[in-house]
C-alpha cells in the first residue's frame, strides 16, 4: 500500500477507503484521456504513457521505458530472476513515466500485459497495475501480449490502416505465426512453428558463432551488415536445411521448424572457433539468416496458397515483433511477397521487440471498438491461445457516459 500511495496526490490518500473502495469502469467516450500501461511477460520491464487527445488523430506518446534483465552470463532467462526484476524495476519505471509525461494525477485507463507468458513475470506487471487501478479508481484492461504485436502498427494512422482483414507474420524469440486477422477481437492462426520460434533459433545459432550477450539476433544481423561483401563471399561451404520439405509421403506441411538449424549450424562448423577468421564468421552469419528467412518465407508461400479462398480480402501484409525489425527480413518479404498484397506495414525498429506501447494501443483498440474492461480479480495466464482472446475469465462490458 505504502508503494503505491505515491502514485495520487496527498488529497486522495486521506480518503483511500471511500473515494476508492468502489471500482467503477466509466469513462467518456466524448472527451480526451490517457493510458498507463506496463508490460512484464518475460524479461523486460516496460511502461508507457499515451496521450488519446483526440479520437479523431493518432495518440501522441507522453513517455516509453524499458529496462532489460541483463542474463547473458547465465545463457538465458531465469524465471526466478526475471521475477525479481520485474518486482524491483516496475515501480521506478512507472514513476519515471509518470514524471515525464507530467501526468502524475491525469491517468484515466491502466492496461497491462496478462497473458501469454512466464507467470512469475507477468504477475510482477498486472498485480502492480491492478493496485494502480483500485488506487486511481480508474479501469483496468488486461492485454494479450501478441495482440499487442498484431495491432500496433496501427497506430500511426489511427486504427484505420493496415484495415481489416489482414495477414499478419508475428516473428519474435518466442512465437512465428502467420495470422489472419479479421478484427480487433478475431483471429486465427493458419501456420506456427513445431519447435522454437525463429528468433529463439537466431540466437542460438549465433550462440554457436561464438556471439554472447542479450539479443544476439540483432546483434548477428549488426555483424552481417558491417562488411556485407565478406558476409556474401561464401567463403564458408554451409550445409543447413529447409525443414519440412516433401519426402516420404510428407506433403504440404503448413508450419515452421527452426530447431534443425542449431544442430545443422554445429554439424557445419568443421574447425575450432577460434581457428575462423572474421570473414570467415561473417559468411557464416549471412548463411544462417538466409537460410533461416528462406524457411521462413517458403511456408508462408504455401499457407497463402492452400488458404487462398479464406484470404481473397485480405491485402495487407504486417510483419512484427522483434525479428520483424531486421531489415533484411523486411526486403525478402516484399520482394517474395509483391504479388500477393498491395501494401506492406511494419512497427518502427524500436517498437518491434516486446514494448508498453503495444499494450497501450491494443487496449485502446479494446476499449473503444469492444466496450471491454478487465475485471480485478483476473490472474495471469501462462497460455492463453490467441483465437480465444475473449473465451477466458475477466470480461466485462464498460459503462458508457457522455460527460
Amino acid at each position: 500500500m505504502l508503494e503505491l500511495l505515491k502514485f495520487f496526490p496527498p488529497s486522495k490518500q486521506s480518503c483511500y477507503g471511500t473515494t476508492y473502495g468502489r471500482h467503477i469502469t466509466r469513462l467518456s467516450t466524448k472527451r480526451f484521456y490517457k493510458v498507463l500501461a506496463i508490460e512484464t511477460s518475460c524479461d523486460d520491464t516496460c511502461v508507457a504513457i499515451i496521450d488519446r487527445y483526440s479520437l479523431k488523430e493518432p495518440p501522441k506518446l507522453l513517455a516509453n521505458f524499458k529496462d532489460t534483465l541483463d542474463s547473458k552470463d547465465q545463457g538465458g532467462i531465469i524465471p526466478t530472476k526475471a521475477h525479481l526484476h520485474h518486482q524491483s524495476r516496475v515501480g521506478p519505471l512507472v514513476d519515471k513515466a509518470l514524471n515525464e509525461a507530467n501526468s502524475r494525477t491525469g491517468i484515466d485507463l491502466v492496461c497491462v500485459t496478462r497473458g501469454p507468458g512466464m507467470p512469475g513475470s507477468l504477475s510482477g506487471g498486472l498485480d502492480f497495475a491492478k493496485g494502480l487501478a483500485v488506487a486511481w479508481n480508474k479501469p483496468l484492461i488486461g492485454v494479450h501480449h501478441m495482440l499487442g504485436h498484431l495491432l500496433l502498427s496501427r497506430m500511426n494512422s489511427n486504427g484505420e490502416e493496415p484495415e481489416f482483414p489482414f495477414i499478419n507474420l508475428l516473428v519474435s524469440g518466442g512465437h512465428t505465426l502467420v495470422v489472419l486477422s479479421k478484427s480487433v477481437s478475431s483471429h486465427e492462426i493458419l501456420c506456427e512453428t513445431i519447435d522454437i520460434a525463429i528468433g529463439d533459433s537466431l540466437d542460438k545459432c549465433a550462440r554457436e558463432i561464438g556471439m554472447k550477450g542479450n539479443m544476439l539476433a540483432k546483434s548477428m544481423e549488426t555483424f552481417i551488415n558491417a562488411d556485407l561483401v565478406h558476409s556474401k563471399s561464401d567463403s564458408v561451404e554451409m550445409k543447413l536445411p529447409n525443414p519440412l520439405r516433401n519426402q516420404n509421403g510428407r506433403m504440404n506441411v503448413q508450419a515452421f521448424s527452426f530447431a534443425p538449424f542449431i544442430t545443422a549450424v554445429r554439424k557445419s562448423m568443421t574447425k575450432q572457433l577460434e581457428d575462423y577468421s572474421v570473414m570467415e564468421l561473417r559468411s557464416i552469419a549471412y548463411q544462417i539468416q538466409e537460410a533461416l528467412f528462406n524457411h521462413l518465407i517458403s511456408k508462408i508461400k504455401l499457407t497463402l496458397h492452400f488458404n487462398h479462398d479464406k484470404l481473397r480480402d485480405a491485402k495487407h501484409f504486417v510483419c512484427s515483433g522483434g525479428v520483424g525489425a531486421n531489415r533484411r527480413l523486411r526486403e525478402k518479404l516484399e520482394d517474395e511477397l509483391s504479388d500477393a498484397f498491395t501494401s506492406f506495414h511494419y512497427p518502427e525498429p524500436s517498437l518491434c521487440t516486446d514494448n508498453a506501447v503495444m499494450i497501450g494501443w491494443a487496449g485502446i483498440e479494446i476499449y473503444e471498438k469492444l466496450r471491454l474492461t478487465t475485471e480485478l480479480d483476473i490472474n495471469p495466464i501462462r497460455k492463453w491461445p490467441l483465437p480465444d482472446l475473449l473465451e477466458v475469465d475477466g470480461w466485462k462490458k464498460r459503462e458508457i457516459t457522455d460527460s
